[in-house]
C-alpha cells in the first residue's frame, strides 16, 4: 500500500538508481539490461529519463557515463539518501492517483466535474481514478462520494488513520505536505534531541492532525476504554494539544490519540526505562484487556521455556499491548504501510530453516486464539506473526560464538586478541581453552584443522592493521551465520516439533 502512488515503471526507475548506487563497480549497460530484465532500447530510455528527472531535482546532479559504465556525481551538501526519497516523490506527485485524492482531502466538491475542473483532468480520467482510490479507501473502512457536503464518508479516527499513514508513507526525507493551516502557531511540546527523521515524522503526523482540525473540522471522539487505555500511555512523556474553538475532552482526546500515534509513527521516541514505565501504567489499570494481555504474554515466555527477566518481560509487554491496543480498538489494517513481512525465501537462500520457528508460531497462536478470542482474532494476523517473531528472537538468549586462540610468536599476543575482540563483540563470543570444542579458531600457526570442528583463521601478524581489519570481519561472518538469528538455534521451539 505503501507503493499505491508508484506506478511499477517509477518503481523500476528507483531500482535502478538503487542499483547504480549500490553496486560494488559502477554497472554497464548490459549488466543493468540483464539485472532489470530490459532490452537495450528500453534500459538507455529509463536511464535518460532518471538523468533528467535528477537534474530537475538539481542541474548539478548528474547520472554521468565512464567507459560505459553508469554512476551519479552528487553536488556538495547533496547524498543519495536525500535524492532518493525526492525522486520517489517526484514519481508519486506526478501521478494523477495522488492530484485527485490529494485534491480530495484538501477540499469538497460537489461533483465529478468540479474536481475535473479542480484539476485539470477530464471527468473520465477523474472516474477510472476514483475506482482504484475507493478500493485504497475501503482498506481503512472509509468511502468517496460526491453526493453530500463531504467527499470522504467515514468515522473521523478511521480518515485520520488513513491520512496520516498516507501522507507519512508519501512524504518523506526532508518533505513534508504543505496543508494551509494556521497550526504552526500552536505548538506541541515533545521531547529534545530527536533525529531529523524522528522529527520529520511528528511533523507531518502534527500537519495531519491539525489540518484535519482546523481546517476540516473533523475531531476525534474515543471510546472510554481507549481514553482509558491512552491516558495510561500519555502520563509518560504526555502530549498536549491546546487549539481554540474545541472543548476540553475533544482536546483531551486529540492529545491522547495524537500521543498514541507518535509511539507507533516514530522509532525509540520513548527510552526502555520510559516503555517500561508505560507498561506498567498499563498493567496497574487491571482491566480485563490489560489482565488477558498479561496472560497472553505469560502463557508465551512459559510455552518458548523464555526466562522472565523483569526488564524484558516489562519491554515485552509494552510492544504487545500497543500492538494489541491498535488491534482491538483502531482496527485499521495498516501492515502494508509496514515491514511486517518475514519471508521464507530469504532465510532458504542461507540455508536457514526456518520452518520449526515459524511452525511454532503458529500453532501457538492459533491455541491461544482459542483462550483469547478477542485479541486473537484479527484478520491482521501478518502483522501479530511478526510481533511474536521479534518476541521470540528478542527474549532469547543469544548462545555466544565459542573461539579458541593459539599465538606461538610471543607470550602476550593471545591476550591482545582477546582484549581486542571482547571489546568489539561484547557478549556475543566466549573464550574457550579447549580447541577441540571451539567454533572459531585464531592461530598464527598450523593447527591441524582438518581435524578440528571449528573453522580456522590464520592470523600473521598483530601489528598489521590490514590483518586486524580481516579478522574483525571474519569473526563478524561467525557470529552471523553461527548465532544471529538466535531463535533459529534454541531449543525453545522443541514442544511444537
Amino acid at each position: 500500500m505503501k507503493d499505491f502512488f508508484l506506478s511499477s515503471k517509477a518503481i523500476t526507475l528507483l531500482q535502478l538508481f538503487k542499483y547504480i548506487e549500490n553496486a560494488e563497480t559502477p554497472p554497464t549497460l548490459k549488466e543493468i539490461m540483464l539485472q532489470f530484465s530490459l532490452t537495450k532500447i528500453t534500459a538507455i530510455r529509463y536511464l535518460k529519463e532518471i538523468q533528467q528527472d535528477l537534474a530537475e531535482l538539481d542541474p548539478q546532479l548528474e547520472l554521468i557515463t565512464t567507459d560505459n559504465q553508469y554512476s551519479v556525481v552528487y553536488p556538495k551538501g547533496s547524498s543519495f539518501s536525500a535524492t532518493i526519497f525526492k525522486l520517489r516523490y517526484t514519481y508519486i506527485v506526478r501521478t494523477t492517483k495522488f492530484q485527485v485524492m490529494d485534491a480530495l482531502f484538501r477540499n469538497n466538491f460537489s461533483s465529478v466535474q468540479a474536481l475535473s475542473e479542480a484539476t485539470n483532468l477530464s471527468p473520465s480520467t477523474i472516474q477510472n481514478i476514483i475506482k482504484p482510490l475507493k478500493h485504497y479507501f475501503q482498506h481503512f473502512h472509509v468511502s468517496i462520494s460526491f453526493r453530500g457536503n463531504q467527499n470522504i464518508i467515514g468515522e473521523p479516527l478511521n480518515i485520520r488513520i488513513l491520512m496520516v499513514y498516507t501522507y507519512n508513507a508519501i512524504y518523506r526525507g526532508g518533505l513534508s505536505p504543505d496543508f494551509v493551516t494556521n497550526g504552526s502557531q500552536y505548538a506541541i511540546n515533545v521531547k529534545d534531541h530527536l533525529s531529523f527523521s524522528q522529527r520529520h515524522q511528528l511533523e507531518t503526523l502534527k500537519a495531519v492532525t491539525y489540518f484535519d482540525l482546523i481546517q476540516k473540522k473533523n475531531a476525534i471522539t474515543l471510546t472510554p476504554k481507549l481514553r482509558q487505555l491512552l491516558t495510561a500511555v500519555n502520563t509518560t512523556n504526555p502530549i498536549t494539544i491546546e487549539l481554540p474553538g474545541f472543548s476540553e475532552q475533544v482536546l483531551r482526546d486529540e492529545s491522547l490519540l495524537f500521543s498514541f500515534l507518535l509511539r507507533l509513527l516514530v522509532a525509540n521516541y520513548d527510552t526502555s526505562a520510559e516503555k517500561i514505565t508505560i507498561a506498567k501504567a498499563i498493567l496497574a489499570l487491571d482491566t480485563a484487556f490489560t489482565n488477558d494481555v498479561l496472560l497472553l504474554l505469560q502463557d508465551f515466555f512459559g510455552a518458548f521455556k523464555l526466562e522472565q527477566n523483569e526488564t524484558h518481560f516489562l519491554e515485552s509487554f509494552y510492544y504487545l499491548v500497543m500492538t494489541l491496543i491498535y488491534l482491538e480498538f483502531i482496527s485499521v489494517d495498516v501492515t502494508g504501510f509496514l515491514e511486517f513481512s518475514i519471508t521464507m525465501s530469504a532465510f532458504k537462500a542461507e540455508n536457514i530453516n526456518t520452518d520449526p520457528v515459524f511452525k511454532s508460531l503458529k500453532v501457538f497462536l492459533s491455541e491461544e486464539a482459542k483462550t483469547y478470542p478477542k485479541l486473537l482474532n484479527s484478520t491482521m494476523g501478518t502483522m501479530l506473526n511478526s510481533l511474536f517473531f521479534f518476541l521470540l528472537d528478542y527474549n532469547v538468549q543469544i548462545k555466544p560464538l565459542k573461539i579458541n586462540v593459539q599465538y606461538t610468536k610471543n607470550f602476550y599476543a593471545a591476550n591482545m586478541i582477546i582484549k581486542s575482540l571482547q571489546d568489539v563483540f561484547g557478549s556475543a563470543i566466549t573464550f574457550i581453552d579447549h580447541i577441540d570444542q571451539a567454533d572459531f579458531i585464531i592461530s598464527d600457526s598450523y593447527e591441524n584443522a582438518e581435524a578440528l570442528q571449528g573453522d580456522f583463521f590464520l592470523f600473521n601478524n598483530i601489528f598489521n592493521p590490514q590483518d586486524w581489519s580481516i579478522l574483525l570481519s571474519t569473526v563478524l561472518q561467525q557470529v552471523y551465520g553461527k548465532t544471529f538469528y538466535k531463535t533459529l538455534h534454541h531449543g525453545c521451539v522443541a514442544k511444537y516439533h
